[in-house]
């Protein structure tokens, strides 16, 4: 006999995570797939978890500012857990502009959403953070183009958001989400590897479950693929990729530790950095270490993986060069390691670097696809976000044609659901994990 669920969701990261204990204590009976062995082990697990609120479209900065009062309630938001619980740490975001960017566009969306948020310019930069260069750079550049090295020239300005932070545990924090569904109900089956899906006979194209590599099946009339780089392959194998005007695709990733320098620990409240001028971003983390990853600068080459399970998790010589050298440009007592430390990952990436969180071709199929690195923040809203789409579109409402909207119940914003679908033009954004 087959197992029988109200709900299948594949992935076991913060998404999946989510998106089950909404479902589980909305009253669906869940089961949760995932080939690897640990929840959050994926890439989940090599995120820099940053909290921050500058976004390209409204929806982006509605999303993420709702999110941010669901971490701060963490423990009220799970609602039961055992165990420790992942922390947010509040950390100011200060985005160093690049001569193009769009600040009035960029500082109405936070005023509309009512972040609080400051213009800066080079004297109030200095003034904040005394250990920051705060000259102009750009354009950002490789350590092998010979202009690397050239003297900075021109002001800089900044946004300075105060409210920003980070998560010090992004894979705890699947686990915590987990453990509440599990409390619920939720059945989470680890190691177990989705080769099919299995789609019912009748006039309607509808699915109706799950095969699992050793054999089994599990019958379910709505399956969540929340897969992260994992999903563009699951959406193939479902066939519902033909009406899809946003698609996806594996990106490798590095991110880098080093010792954060004096003025950027997080013990003496060191800000987040988002250069777009020299092209990298930082964040403190507990223990007096700096993280330190890409922007998507028009000089990186960008890695394009077939295969996720294929990529080498050692960082790069080349990228740790690109990345530690500019933030040692910026903040000029960063100390550079003699040899790459850090990690490698993937990045679930779409063409306008904005998720996917809809319903598809094929009846009770639903995605939560395409976070492009910049939607880890936001997973304690997409659980909801997923719940009302099922809820919605199991009950007969046409989502494509009139989309279904939330109430952000921290915030009292209304959020389209419309902004993430497959179906979007692509969104004017700034086309890297900045969004």
């Amino acid at each position: 006999m087959p197992d029988v669920a109200d709900a299948v969701v594949i992935g076991a990261g913060v998404m999946g995570a989510s998106i089950a204990l909404e479902l589980q204590r909305a009253g669906r009976s869940v089961v949760v797939v995932d080939k690897g062995d640990a929840v959050g082990g994926g890439s989940t697990s090599s995120s820099s978890a940053v909290v921050r609120f500058n976004f390209s479209t409204l929806a982006g900065v509605v999303a993420a500012w709702e999110s941010k009062h669901r971490w701060e309630a963490w423990a009220e938001h799970l609602g039961h857990v055992a165990g420790p619980l992942a922390r947010f740490h509040r950390s100011p975001m200060v985005l160093l502009e690049s001569p193009d960017f769009g600040r009035r566009e960029a500082t109405a969306l936070l005023t509309e959403v009512g972040v609080p948020h400051e213009l800066l310019d080079e004297d109030g930069l200095a003034a904040r953070f005394p250990a920051m260069d705060t000259r102009r750079f750009f354009p950002p550049r490789r350590p092998d183009d010979p202009h690397f090295g050239d003297a900075p020239r021109g002001r800089l300005d900044a946004i300075l958001i105060e409210d920003g932070g980070f998560i010090d545990d992004p894979q705890l924090a699947a686990g915590n989400l987990m453990d509440a569904a599990r409390h619920h109900g939720a059945d989470v089956r680890l190691r177990a590897k989705v080769v099919g899906l299995e789609v019912g006979s009748s006039r309607e194209r509808r699915v109706s479950g799950i095969r699992l590599a050793d054999g089994s099946t599990v019958e379910a009339p709505v399956v969540v693929n929340a897969a992260g780089p994992w999903s563009g392959a699951l959406d193939h194998m479902a066939g519902v990729t033909g009406d899809m005007a946003v698609t996806t695709r594996p990106l490798r990733q590095e991110v880098h530790v080093v010792e954060a320098p004096a003025g950027f620990t997080h013990g003496d409240g060191g800000a987040m950095i988002a250069d777009l001028d020299l092209g990298f971003y930082s964040r403190p983390h507990p223990g007096g270490t700096l993280l330190v990853g890409g922007v998507e600068s028009d000089c990186d080459p960008l890695e394009w993986v077939d295969d996720p399970d294929a990529i080498s998790p050692t960082p790069t010589v080349a990228c740790f060069q690109a990345q530690v050298w500019r933030a040692a440009r910026r903040l000029p007592d960063l100390a550079i390691p003699l040899r790459p430390t850090g990690l490698a990952g993937a990045y679930d990436v779409t063409p306008d670097w904005m998720p996917v969180y809809d319903r598809t071709s094929l009846d009770g199929f639903y995605v939560a696809i395409g976070t492009s690195g910049n939607q880890f923040k936001n997973a304690p809203l997409v659980g909801e976000v997923i719940r009302e789409l099922v809820d919605a579109c199991e009950s007969g409402h046409d989502h494509d044609a009139e989309p279904v909207r939330i109430r952000c119940r921290h915030t009292g914003h209304d959020l389209d659901l419309g902004a993430f679908s497959r179906l979007r033009a692509h969104s004017p954004t700034t086309g890297t994990v900045l969004g």
